[in-house]
């Protein structure tokens, strides 16, 4: 038995001295452009070593696993390595052909192959599946690309994709099935996807794109939620491709269940130190007997989330529980709020912006590293970054730091876009004639995150020249700084039988108190030129020829709660402005004006808005106000009348001499006309107030005046246009005197294209 013991124990000592022997030397074969002393590197083998079969076969997969070889043969003969390997080619370059709706840039920034890369196989497979998935985005479902291998010398090779596009798979048909309460065509206009049309030919949503109907769903269940339809689901969406391959036919089938109205609502807190005093039900945006609206629940959490942040609950979380009562259609609405853990924060990481420089995004978060965590300020900071508008994405995450439960980090991806642009732009007004305007603004120099601009505007009445600097955080602080400097002419022959220049600088500073009050500073020394008076200008008007300096030291306060600054639809925004001319320079006066706008949203897309304007200028040092410092009433600020049209007016010359106050209001009503909603054409009807107050210059023998209101009332089309916004009024001159100038069409348009 010991005898069998030993017998075992030799042979396999002998196996073991088969399959491992010493390293004697290494060859290397097959290398073009990679150094042998590269290879070495790789295979972590030395001279002297015990190698075996699996650290043979460990060093193949190493070579295989650089991707800079095709093949690779290792064999062991006597303690000598051989390998030889055969090199994957360089990719020289990257050639487009066949493509038209795409230009060559936007798809090789979509490839992984570049120039200089090493090929391979894989890569190419690769790159040709998301070329096809770049033109299913567009659209274009029938695309072909064949990639093909080129072969050139010194081992490189060029790549082709021979492309051919195929036509756009248009969205012929969106139908839904299921729905009840919400007819087809109301669905319709909640998604993103639309239609074919022929006046969508500016617009890409026409094209079927997979991701963006997956969006369209939730937008249809969020629209449901919105109502009342807490049980609302999508069943299915289908999207099928016609058989010509050019078109697709989308169909969502819908279950809407029942919807519920609110029956209660509790607020059930438990917070240490929580003031009984504080009101939370206020910030609740629901009452009982509404229509549950998800959409209010959340602005509702949001809004109580805040007051007790603000209160001192850093930590505080509300959780809002809906109980549906199915038999009765009713739901409770119950805001439980609790204590969340005390979690700080450990890094603010950002990534994707490879232009703007992090400090221009940091700051525009309401935290730091090391505060306590608290969702409404990052709420706010994602939103202030955003609204930065230098990023076509934004996502923000946080993610606890494995060493420590109580920190988190923020992890905040961005995706930049141009933030520069060269405008060109024509239009139209009734008052200015034809009009051209060019300009280039970049809005994030250097990525900086400074402004700069060039602006030139010509027409039939007015030139404007106007070069500016502004750097939103002025020496690190949160202050607005900036710099004007411009050039303006004006003929004012038709109103008042003169023209007008205006040539100078300012300089301005701005600052906010809170997220929505603001502060706006600023100082301009100009010089105004009163010249060439017709002929037949009256003693007035010839009294302000003539060149003067103006220094004039100006602030504006700015309160804005509007909910969009683009197209609002609730909320109010105010400003009152005081300016002082006279601390050097010719001129002496100051003014006061005050402006508030309010809107209400009566259903989703019908807008009651009121406006109120008032302004007063006086002169001091013994001066009088000159005419180009005074109010003219009409045009935009009173529709029905002329720019100028409501004034004191001289009797002999017929010349407008504006007036030294002046108040206005209006009412306005917007609403759909009933085309679809990309179409960007709304309705309106309106009513316009105003009078205006005397001029230094009144003569009573010799000046027409009344101070008496005039209004008109009209009807008009806003239509916000691939030219820019087009506005037109009819309006009709309800109450007005025998000497205004009256106006009752009025259209403008075009700011860019």
């Amino acid at each position: 038995m010991k005898k069998l013991k030993y017998g075992l124990a030799f042979c396999a000592l002998m196996s073991m001295s088969a399959q491992a022997e010493i390293l004697k030397d290494i060859h290397i074969s097959g290398t073009q452009r990679i150094e042998n002393s590269t290879v070495m590197n790789y295979l972590h083998l030395e001279k002297g070593q015990d190698i075996s079969e699996e650290n043979l076969d460990e060093a193949q997969k190493t070579l295989f696993a650089t991707k800079l070889f095709s093949d690779v043969k290792i064999e062991m003969n006597d303690g000598v390595v051989g390998i030889n390997v055969e090199e994957n080619p360089i990719v020289h370059e990257v050639y487009f052909e066949g493509n038209k709706a795409l230009d060559d840039d936007a798809l090789k920034s979509e490839v992984m192959l570049k120039s200089r890369d090493v090929y391979t196989k894989r890569k190419l497979e690769k790159d040709a599946a998301r070329l096809m998935e770049v033109y299913k985005r567009h659209g274009r479902f029938a695309a072909v690309i064949e990639p093909k291998i080129i072969k050139q010398d010194q081992n490189r090779v060029d790549i082709v994709f021979e492309i051919k596009e195929g036509q756009k798979a248009y969205v012929r048909e969106i139908k839904f099935m299921g729905n009840k309460t919400y007819s087809s065509s109301i669905l319709r206009e909640k998604m993103m996807t639309q239609e074919k049309a022929w006046y969508r030919f500016l617009s890409s949503t026409d094209t079927y794109d997979p991701d963006r109907f997956n969006y369209d769903q939730e937008l249809v269940r969020r629209f449901y939620l919105q109502h009342g339809y807490l049980d609302m689901r999508v069943v299915q969406g289908m999207a099928e491709l016609t058989p010509d391959k050019e078109g697709f036919v989308l169909t969502l089938q819908v279950e809407e269940g029942k919807k519920y109205h609110v029956k209660n609502i509790d607020i059930q807190v438990s917070l240490p130190d929580f003031n009984k005093k504080l009101d939370l039900k206020k910030e609740i945006l629901l009452t009982e007997g509404d229509i549950v609206n998800i959409d209010l629940v959340d602005k509702s959490v949001e809004a109580m989330t805040d007051t007790l942040v603000d209160a001192g609950h850093k930590t505080a979380n509300v959780t809002p529980d809906i109980i549906k009562n199915e038999k009765e259609g009713t739901a409770s609405l119950v805001f439980r709020v609790t204590e969340g853990e005390k979690v700080r924060i450990h890094r603010i990481n950002i990534v994707g912006n490879s232009r703007t420089k992090d400090e221009v995004i940091r700051r525009e978060f309401r935290l730091k590293e090391r505060d306590v965590f608290n969702a409404a300020k990052l709420r706010r900071s994602k939103q202030r970054v955003t609204d930065l508008d230098y990023f076509s994405q934004v996502d923000l995450q946080t993610s606890p730091v494995p060493e420590d439960p109580s920190l988190v980090d923020v992890n905040m991806s961005v995706t930049e876009k141009s933030t520069g642009a060269f405008n060109i732009g024509v239009g139209w007004s009734s008052y200015d004639g034809m009009m051209f305007e060019t300009g280039i603004v970049e809005r994030n120099i250097l990525g900086t995150g400074n402004i700069a601009n060039i602006n030139v505007m010509l027409s039939q009445k007015e030139t404007q020249y106007t070069v500016g600097l502004t750097d939103p955080y002025f020496l690190g602080y949160d202050l607005t700084a900036g710099i004007d400097l411009f050039r303006t002419t004006r003929d004012n022959s038709d109103s008042s039988s003169y023209e007008y220049e205006t040539i100078g600088g300012t300089v301005h500073f701005g600052w906010n108190y809170t997220e929505n009050l603001r502060h706006v500073a600023r100082y301009t020394l100009r010089q105004d030129n009163i010249t060439n008076l017709d002929s037949d200008a009256g003693t007035a008007i010839r009294q302000q020829k003539g060149k003067t300096i103006v220094s004039l030291i100006g602030q504006e306060l700015i309160y804005d709660k509007r909910d969009s600054k683009i197209d609002p639809t609730t909320g109010y925004y105010t400003s009152l402005g005081v300016n002082v001319a006279g601390f050097g320079g010719d001129s002496k006066y100051y003014n006061i004006n005050l402006m508030g706008i309010r809107y209400f949203s009566l259903t989703e897309d019908v807008v009651f808005s009121l406006r109120a304007d008032a302004g007063r200028v006086w002169g001091w040092g013994g001066q009088k106000v000159r005419i180009n410092d005074r109010y003219f009433l009409g045009d935009a600020s009173l529709r029905g009348f002329e720019y100028g049209g409501v004034s004191a007016r001289e009797i002999d010359s017929d010349d407008a001499l504006g007036g030294n106050w002046y108040t206005t209001a209006s009412a306005e009503l917007s609403f759909p006309l009933g085309l679809p909603k990309e179409m960007g054409i709304k309705g309106k009807l309106f009513t316009d107030a105003g009078y205006i107050g005397k001029p230094d210059e009144y003569n009573k023998a010799n000046t027409y005046y009344s101070n008496k209101i005039r209004v008109g009332v009209g009807t008009g089309i806003l239509w916000t246009s691939p030219m820019g916004v087009i506005n037109l009024d009819f309006t009709y001159p309800l109450v007005k005197e025998k000497f205004d100038k009256t106006r009752v069409f009025r259209l403008n348009f075009g700011k860019g294209f």
